[in-house]
């Protein structure tokens, strides 16, 4: 379910350049087989941002490695710790990432992030949220003594297919899980620690620097 205009959606399709091979690829499998990734236009934020930093970025939620393709493709001296418990989506990502010759940047951390994030080293760049929604907060304070000190931060489905404004939107977000994000935004929007804003892009994605 999009949160915008059907005009403003197919706007942005036109709008999209050609995709290389292995990211077409991805797409499709997605499409194909209900695999949660970010919207394209999320994805090209998240590069730009990379870009900017072009330092270590720690992204929180692999799945079959499409958000770190992006990524990776926009770093030139930076690399990217990318964590994943799902044995499958990570044989998926690596697969996917090497064969778009982007693997090397690329470290997937076997295991639930909120276990791994401890042994990981600092500093990071730049942190990607995109796993288990009820859980962005725990991540976020298990990273951030991890983050540099003018850190960026990326959270992504943070207005949920428009149901944290709409709560008649369609969409699959339980009321807990409406809840806990309402919670999360409005703290980081009104952080002391963070300068944040929710951008309306793909699934909304709260950008943030440190």
């Amino acid at each position: 379910m999009s949160i915008r205009a059907d005009a403003v959606d197919r706007y942005f399709a036109e709008l999209r350049p050609g995709r290389a091979p292995v990211m077409a690829e991805m797409e499709a499998l997605a499409d194909r087989d209900g695999v949660p990734i970010v919207s394209w236009e999320t994805g090209r934020l998240l590069s730009a941002l990379a870009a900017g930093a072009d330092g270590r970025v720690l992204e929180v939620g692999t799945a079959i490695g499409y958000s770190a393709l992006h990524m990776a493709e926009a770093l030139e001296a930076g690399s990217i710790t990318t964590l994943e418990r799902d044995p499958e989506r990570i044989a998926q990502a690596r697969d996917f990432l090497d064969r778009a010759g982007q693997g090397a940047k690329v470290e997937i951390v076997d295991g639930d992030a909120r276990e791994t994030i401890s042994s990981l080293e600092g500093p990071f760049d730049l942190l990607f949220l995109d796993a288990t929604k009820g859980e962005y907060r725990e991540y976020l304070e298990l990273a951030g003594p991890l983050l540099a000190p003018r850190a960026l931060l990326a959270v992504d489905n943070v207005l949920m297919s428009g149901k944290v404004a709409d709560p008649a939107a369609e969409g699959h977000w339980s009321e807990e899980q409406l809840e806990a994000q309402r919670a999360f935004n409005a703290e980081l929007v009104g952080s002391g620690e963070w300068r944040a804003s929710v951008l309306p892009v793909g699934d909304g994605v709260l950008v943030a620097s440190r």
